[in-house]
């Protein structure tokens, strides 16, 4: 079985477990709306749905100009890509250029 099944699978068993601890009936004000007898495992599973849907919904256009923003920067890259194929560095004129960069720790002319 795959982790992903077996995490489902025991936040099901949480779930039911969770359904049969709270039978409670309880009575609901919404604004100017009063409901009786609801169980308070409804309430409480519906008030988590919304929470989710509403988080869901102010993230959702923060994903989708990050992903507009993903596939500019890919298609910049691939295009980058292609123009350095289709240009490659000339070499220097002697073979070798030699620089004399003090920051390089590798250079062949150390001190």
């Amino acid at each position: 079985m795959s982790a992903g099944i077996i995490v489902l699978l025991i936040l099901a068993l949480l779930l039911v477990i969770f359904t049969l601890q709270n039978t409670v009936l309880i009575s609901l004000n919404v604004f100017f709306w009063k409901i009786t007898d609801v169980p308070l495992v409804l309430t409480l599973i519906i008030c988590i749905i919304l929470g989710a849907i509403l988080a869901l919904s102010f993230a959702y256009p923060k994903l989708w100009k990050l992903k507009g923003q993903l596939k500019e920067k890919q298609k910049k890259i691939k295009e980058l890509e292609l123009s350095q194929i289709q240009t490659p560095e000339k070499p220097h004129i002697e073979g070798i250029e030699i620089t004399d960069e003090d920051d390089d720790e590798n250079s062949f002319f150390k001190e």
